[in-house]
């Protein structure tokens, strides 16, 4: 267990940053991606995102912003569980989620044209109901249809409880931090007490201080831990992928610096 106090851990993970993307992600190098292995690129994109994630989840947390940096952690474990997802080599998943703004997008004007009957907006309706068929028609074209009735199109859109369900570790994150998490994204009232400061003896719903400096120590600690680690552990994880399925994206002179980096990561183990 890392007995690192806060500065060290922030130095160790902008460590791991720097040399997963330069040596792993290959940044500022040109990709060759060979027909059917599309998901691959789609792994390696999301990873780069989830690297810019973690980089600003320590800004914040630099800052002492633990309660935004906790918003981030959430879209840090959504791409990881998207990574997972993907990275099984399942045509149908990729296929699956390379529609979803297709199917987004459908869901939206679906709305849209829910609140034309009641008036709400005055949109051109023919061009509303052109560009819906025409969505239609490419969920059906790539066989996007309701099992059960295939005159529907299937608009289900990838759930997060559905992607961590497949997998134990995913699930125990989601059911430790990703439900705890979505109440500093949606601005639950019950994760906005940090922000008033008590006066006095009186309770911080009467009297208070609007006090934007402050943030919670507990908290700020447990999202640099459980960043760094959900970080570490896709970047083990796809190193074993890409090592045992994609070994030519892996240059040669990286290879060992690689598998020295991963006992690094192992040992380094952060409270959860």
């Amino acid at each position: 267990m890392s007995t690192m106090n806060k500065e060290e851990k922030i130095e160790y993970a902008r460590f791991l940053i720097e040399e997963v993307t330069s040596r792993f992600l290959l940044k500022d190098t040109p990709y060759i991606i060979t027909e059917g292995f599309e998901y691959i690129r789609e792994v390696l994109t999301l990873f780069a995102k989830q690297s810019n994630l973690f980089e600003s989840t320590l800004v914040l947390l630099e800052n002492n912003h633990a309660e935004e940096a906790y918003i981030l952690l959430r879209s840090i474990l959504n791409n990881s569980m998207l990574i997972k997802y993907l990275y099984n080599e399942d045509k149908e998943r990729y296929k699956n989620y390379m529609i979803q703004p297709v199917k987004s997008q459908l869901s939206f004007l679906y709305d849209v044209k829910k609140m034309n009957k009641k008036g709400w907006s005055n949109g051109d309706i023919p061009e509303l109901d052109k560009k819906i068929k025409e969505l239609e028609g490419i969920l059906r074209k790539e066989g996007f249809v309701d099992r059960k009735n295939k005159s529907k199109v299937d608009t289900k859109l990838l759930s997060i409880y559905g992607m961590a369900s497949s997998d134990q570790l995913l699930f125990s994150h989601y059911i430790m931090f990703y439900k705890d998490a979505s109440k500093y994204e949606h601005s639950d009232f019950s994760a906005l007490d940090i922000y008033r400061r008590q006066v006095e003896d009186f309770p911080n719903t009467h009297a208070f201080i609007m006090d934007l400096a402050r943030t919670d120590e507990d908290l700020d600690e447990k999202v640099l831990n459980v960043s760094i680690t959900i970080y570490s552990l896709t970047f083990m994880e796809l190193l074993k992928h890409i090592n045992d399925k994609h070994e030519h994206l892996i240059r040669d002179e990286n290879k060992q610096y690689l598998a020295d980096l991963a006992v690094i990561i192992k040992n380094n183990h952060f409270p959860l």
